[in-house]
This record gives structure tokens, sequence and C-alpha cells, in this order.
């Protein structure tokens, strides 16, 4: 991906990356905020402020999303990336002042490093480091502690963070960025493809399921949280629906996904900054071309989170 993509979709990124205790923080910035849509269907979530964005909510703008490493501790990496947002004037403006719009989630990393967790000084560092030409993938930010495969049939693997964008007609630009810790798989281990690339999907319960207590291998780390961003002007509603339709991308990719031990959320935004283009096209045609191509980009992401990972202890990379 070029930095010429994040200056057309209006947004910046920044890492917190501790690499001995294995946990770190990755922020989006959108200066002059940005529309968003989030939807959730894992059912273990840590998140931050997401009410504040529904639809039937007040229009505000976001202006920051937060994704961190230590479960529900990193939450509070989120109040350093408000203090940075405030100290440079970028929030909404209320009569008492500039508040940031801000949400985010978390995911469970810390089985795999020290109990160490991304706090408000992480969270600035994070923001100070956002930029258009953040472009690195695998360890990194919120990816550095993130692994996959553990259910009871899983092949345990590095995950990451990943991107991936397409270039649409007339000019319509869709990216994913994701940060991949799942429970479950991204290459099928009965043959070591990717699920993304025509890998197939197994029947897991060959034993009696009576005989489970749960898919999820309890020393284990969870949940996949991903960013959709589009150049394209649309609002809050619309936004919701190509997040739901981008999870299409989780399912396409990881097996198994949405499950009791997973928080996976998807935020999907549409910055006021970059191109924001205002197409004469039914928005009703725009959210489907856009959600269908948003959920191929986050596949994409996903395996690309994966490629670019390096080992850590008890989890070797896919090209080890």
């Amino acid at each position: 991906m070029e930095d010429s993509i994040l200056k057309s979709l209006g947004i910046k990124i920044g890492h917190y990356t501790d690499l001995i205790n294995l946990t770190g923080t990755t922020v989006f910035i959108a200066e002059k905020g940005a529309n968003i849509g989030i939807d959730i269907r894992g059912s273990n979530t840590g998140t931050l402020n997401i009410p504040a964005f529904d639809p039937k909510a007040a229009g505000k703008l976001v202006h920051g999303i937060v994704l961190s490493g230590g479960s529900t501790f990193g939450l509070e990496s989120a109040f350093g990336v408000m203090q940075y947002l405030e100290k440079n004037k970028i929030g909404n403006i209320t009569r008492g002042g500039i508040v940031p719009g801000i949400t985010g989630a978390v995911i469970y990393d810390i089985a795999v490093g020290n109990k160490v967790y991304p706090n408000k000084s992480n969270g600035y560092t994070a923001s100070e480091n956002a930029s258009f030409n953040n472009l690195n993938q695998g360890n990194i930010g919120v990816g550095i502690g993130a692994t996959v495969g553990k259910w009871f049939k899983g092949k345990k693997m590095k995950g990451g963070f990943g991107m991936s964008y397409a270039k649409l007609p007339n000019d319509i630009i869709v990216a994913a960025f994701v940060v991949t810790n799942s429970i479950g798989d991204i290459v099928n281990p009965a043959n070591g493809q990717f699920y993304f690339q025509n890998g197939g999907f197994q029947n897991p319960f060959e034993d009696k399921i009576d005989k489970l207590t749960s898919l999820m291998d309890l020393s284990g780390t969870n949940t996949t949280l991903a960013v959709i961003a589009t150049n394209v002007d649309l609002d809050k509603t619309s936004l919701m629906k190509i997040a739901e339709l981008a999870h299409d991308g989780m399912a396409r990719s990881i097996y198994p996904v949405h499950t009791n031990m997973d928080g996976d959320v998807i935020f999907a935004l549409s910055a006021l900054k970059g191109n924001n283009l205002k197409l004469r096209i039914p928005e009703i045609t725009l959210v489907d071309v856009i959600g269908l191509a948003g959920s191929n980009v986050l596949a994409e992401a996903i395996i690309n989170s994966v490629l670019n990972a390096e080992s850590i202890t008890g989890f070797p990379s896919y090209k080890f």
C-alpha cells in the first residue's frame, strides 16, 4: 500500500509497539473528523464509547479509533490519544472547548507476554507517530501480541497487523486494516492452505458435542478487529451496513469466527479530509459495492497480517 492511499482516505496511522512485553496500540486519526459505522459480531468484546456513534445517537464525528492490546486494561491508552487530539485542536467544537470523538476496542494478548498493558502515555506516543506512511505490517502496534489458531482443533500461529486495498471505478478506494488475533485458524490444518485461497473447511465435531466444554484453549487469546475506510462520502447508517457486509471477509478467511470467545468488531469510516467523493450514484448501490469490496480487502488484509508476522514463543510464524 502506498502512502497516497492513506492521504486519499484522509486517515493517519500510528503505532506503539512494546517488543519486550509483546503488547501495543494502533491508532487511526482523522484530523477533520469522519463519519463512522460499527458492527460487532464477537460475543466477548472490550470496547470504548461505541454507543456514541450509533446512527440513533447525535451526529458526532469520530477523530480517533484506537485498537489496543492489554484486554480491558488497554483501554487506558485511548485517553492518551484523546490528550494528543485535544492538544492539537482535533475534535468536535463545543461551547467549552475541543472534545475529540473517539472509539475503539481491545484484543486479549495478556497470555503471550508479560502483564504490562498499554497505558495513556503509550496511546499518546502512538498518536505522535501517526502519519500517512506508516505502512508496516505484522509484529507492529496492536499486532505484536496477536496470535491465531487457538481452538481445540487449531494450528497455533502468529497473527499480526495487516492491510490491503482496492481501487474501484469512479476513483473509489476501499481499504482494510486488521489485527488478527482469532481463536480460529487462518490456515486449514488439514492441508496448510489459507481458507480464503480455496483451502476448504473441515468438520471439527467428530466426537460427541457433550464432551466439549468450549471451542477455546483456555491458555489462548482472542479477538479480530478491523477498520474499513473509503474515500466516498457516506453517513453513519450506510457505514454501519458496510461494516456488517465486511464481516463476510472474516468469515471467509477465519475458521471458526464470531464465537462466544471472540470479540470481533469492524469500524467503517468515511473521513471528511482526503478525496471525500460525493458521487451521483444511489447510496444503496454504493453501500453494496463498497461493502462487498470491503469483505474482499479484509480477507486479504487478514492473510497479509499472518504472512508478515514473525514468530514468538509458542506461536511460529507462517513463514517459519
